[in-house]
């Protein structure tokens, strides 16, 4: 553990990291109980499971791409256009814990930049995530302080992970949960007990984009049915 890395995490007020799922991946994460990296899914060959990133041009198929207290929405809307038969899309919260975990990497963009060239470890590769200036462009004086400069900037956790380290998920409306329950329910699976958010705007990347900016943190509402 890097007690530097988690003292910062807690001076930044970082909560959480967050990863996005199609509801048909989630469906398997909840009747194996983990979240599984690329090189876990390939040799077992589950041909139910549909990976987001098919190519994993970063190079870390052992690891889960995550982003930094809000969800990569730049790439979240990659993917919703790319996977079309996926209607449901769910961000799941994970412990802020992973960040400071052994093994995890860290990258200032997007891991799949520069084919991973960027990926780093340590504080070395944590604090460049959080640089004055990204993309040429300087840190918004408003910005969230937990969030990173770049908000494509991604942390890579060794997976498997556990479902326990699930402390929450975000859905776009009260429709979509209602959906997923019905679904969870048709294949015989208990719902989870993790809490679920009602969260739109994590789902619109130019909205979300100028929350964090403006160091406004956007509304998710519990779900309490």
């Amino acid at each position: 553990m890097n007690e530097n890395i988690k003292h910062d995490v807690t001076r930044r007020d970082i909560r959480r990291l967050c990863h996005f799922t199609s509801s048909a991946n989630f469906l398997h994460v909840l009747q194996s109980g983990l979240l599984k990296d690329r090189q876990t899914l390939d040799r077992e060959q589950n041909v139910v499971v549909n990976p987001t990133d098919e190519m994993r041009f970063d190079g870390h198929r052992e690891a889960i791409c995550c982003s930094v207290e809000y969800p990569n929405t730049y790439y979240l809307d990659v993917a919703v256009k790319k996977q079309i038969l996926f209607e449901g899309w769910i961000i799941l919260f994970l412990k802020p814990d992973l960040i400071w975990s052994p093994g995890a990497l860290f990258c200032q963009k997007n891991a799949a930049a520069e084919n991973g060239a960027l990926v780093m470890g340590g504080e070395q590769g944590y604090n460049s995530m959080f640089p004055s200036s990204a993309r040429g462009y300087p840190r918004k004086a408003t910005q969230l302080l937990c969030s990173p400069t770049d908000i494509q900037a991604e942390v890579l956790v060794p997976g498997p992970i556990p479902l326990n380290q699930i402390i929450g998920m975000a859905m776009r409306s009260e429709e979509q949960v209602e959906t997923e329950l019905i679904r969870w329910e048709t294949v015989g699976l208990k719902r989870p007990d993790i809490p679920i958010f009602i969260a739109p705007l994590l789902y619109s990347k130019i909205e979300l984009r100028d929350r964090i900016w403006q160091g406004k943190r956007p509304d998710e509402n519990f779900y309490d049915k």
